[in-house]
């Protein structure tokens, strides 16, 4: 393989890798040969994102200093409960639910990531000379992105970052690059936010329920909590405001006279049952039209279906299997193995469909809602103290540093705009990326102003992030170890049979060319964006197209009684 196709083919082989892992979570059993920090061994079965975790996550200031129960007990549970409870799959539901849309996007950002990792970035001599960017040329500021990581890698950029920051929250003061460099930032971001909250099927949803929480954050309290010059007493204020639960079961279990009552639920749990909640009123408010229509499946179709939804996962599985094999909707799968009759008219098949789509949200929220607000041992709320208990140094010191009051009333400014920027215009139409990047310019200084406080008024917080980004930087650059990723891939491709050699070539040729096409791409709608001439409808990001292409993957049941599998 030439250098190109060994790169075309280490990239196929993360994007797929990445994605592989992360739909292992559905079983139970992942988390069990996940390794660490959830277990003391050293293999996994999940090597990338055990390295992402390990890289990058644990060492963070902060989060490095939670006891090993908060892995092995708390989030291990929690996931494990998750994947339990045996949420739907998009193929059943016949529609891109929020949680593939999040576990794609998830996916389609950390495999950039992880090829860093496993592959490193190649040192270029070349951007290290002087250079002068505009940040309102387009060219200018792709250029920038690439010399900026080039310099953070190898370079000494952070420390000059850092400096800079203590002196100012001007990003005008900052060199030519890192205002580039910001822009690339700003738009890749807003392209991104644009992508999930309007263009992805679930934006809509995501929308709403990001709308729902907003609304139901105590804002006012929070600010007021904040304002209270003694620390201690400040977190145990926003502690008891989050987390405290007042109920007969919190009496109880605390006397010894009963044990595993529910407790009832703190704010942060009402908060999610309350959106949860408003979420599975207006499903059941379909649900209960399907069932009044004249056309509705059966009350005995109907039982059938929501039979199913609570059989085991093999089971779930063997009646995919079976429908993917003989074209077959799942509803008419489910119907045919059950006692139920499996004649459907055109109309009913169709509502059956929607039917057992809608069920099917509504018992994930319902199990989501139990597993994050009734469960008991309580490992949610436990996380967030055990969290806040290992971030206590660290909120001292930017207390003192910041004034959080204002910064949560920033927050909450930012949220209010995006909100009104992601729905419709008066006239009909879609925000634009545009749109979002002049919401990001327009609130910048906030997050500035925070930037420079903490790097000015705490030392010692911006030293621990300091040492924290040097330690995490590291980890892209290219070693001259022997073999390489690539060379591996090499090795591996000489050792197939020669007709597995071509098909392999082929693909990768093509998936080069595909890259090729896609960065080129990209690159000309940043062009579009930065130059503010129009309003772009699909902003710049390879990462998009990737994620896009994760979901046109995904499976979903025929649209028929008899048909073929659909995708996407």
């Amino acid at each position: 393989l030439s250098p190109e196709q060994s790169s075309a083919l280490f990239d196929l082989l993360t994007h797929h890798a990445t994605y592989d892992e992360i739909c292992q979570f559905k079983s139970p059993a992942a988390m069990k040969e996940y390794g660490p920090p959830f277990q003391d061994t050293k293999t996994t079965t999940s090597p990338i994102l055990q390295s992402l975790l390990s890289k990058f996550i644990l060492p963070l200031p902060g989060l490095r200093d939670v006891s090993p129960e908060f892995w092995k007990v708390r989030i291990e549970n929690i996931i494990e409960e998750l994947a339990a409870a045996n949420l739907s799959e998009s193929y059943d539901k016949g529609v891109l639910g929020i949680r593939k849309t999040l576990a794609t996007a998830i996916s389609a950002l950390i495999e950039y990531p992880a090829r860093g990792c496993y592959g490193g970035i190649k040192k270029d001599e070349s951007v290290f000379k002087d250079q002068h960017f505009d940040p309102a040329k387009p060219d200018d500021v792709l250029r920038a992105w690439y010399v900026f990581m080039q310099q953070l890698v190898y370079g000494d950029l952070f420390d000059k970052l850092f400096a800079k920051a203590a002196e100012t929250d001007d990003l005008r003061k900052h060199d030519s690059l890192v205002q580039a460099a910001h822009e690339f930032v700003i738009v890749n971001l807003a392209s991104f936010m644009h992508y999930t909250l309007v263009v992805s099927p679930e934006g809509p949803s995501l929308l709403r329920m990001v709308e729902n929480v907003h609304k139901l954050a105590p804002y006012t309290l929070m600010r007021q909590t904040l304002k209270v010059g003694n620390v201690a007493t400040m977190i145990n204020g926003m502690v008891k405001l989050m987390l405290a639960k007042v109920s007969v079961g919190t009496l109880t279990n605390w006397m010894g006279i009963s044990s595993g009552a529910d407790e009832g639920m703190n704010l942060m749990q009402q908060i999610i049952s309350t959106v949860l909640g408003w979420d599975k009123k207006e499903l059941k408010k379909r649900l209960e039209k399907i069932e009044k229509d004249k056309d509705a499946p059966s009350q005995e179709q109907r039982e059938a279906l929501k039979s199913w939804m609570e059989q085991s996962r093999p089971e779930q599985e063997e009646c995919r299997r079976r429908s993917q094999e003989q074209s077959m909707s799942i509803v008419s799968t489910i119907l045919s193995l059950s006692p139920a009759s499996p004649d459907l008219s055109e109309k009913q098949h169709k509502l059956a469909l929607e039917y057992l789509s809608l069920s099917l949200a509504v018992r994930d929220r319902t199990k989501i809602v139990d597993v994050l607000c009734h469960h008991n041992p309580d490992h949610l709320t436990q996380a967030v103290r055990d969290g806040v208990h290992a971030y206590e140094p660290m909120i001292r010191q930017v207390h003192q540093a910041v004034d959080l009051s204002a910064t949560v009333a920033d927050f909450q400014a930012f949220m209010d705009d995006m909100i009104k920027v992601s729905k419709p215009k008066k006239d009909g139409k879609p925000p634009s990326v545009e749109d979002f990047v002049h919401l990001l310019h327009s609130h910048m200084g906030a997050s500035h102003r925070f930037i420079h406080q903490v790097a000015k008024n705490g030392k010692e917080v911006t030293q621990w992030f300091k040492d924290y980004v040097h330690q995490v930087s590291a980890n892209f650059k290219q070693e001259h170890a022997s073999p390489s990723i690539f060379d591996s891939l090499s090795t591996a491709f000489d050792g197939l049979k020669p007709e597995e050699q071509d098909k392999v070539r082929k693909e990768v040729d093509a998936s080069a060319k595909y890259l090729d096409e896609l960065y080129a791409s990209s690159a000309a709608r940043i062009r579009d964006v930065i130059s503010n001439k129009s309003s772009t409808p699909y902003g710049p990001g390879a990462y998009l197209a990737r994620w896009q292409e994760l979901l046109d993957s995904t499976l979903v049941t025929p649209e028929t009684a008899k048909g073929p599998v659909r995708k996407g």
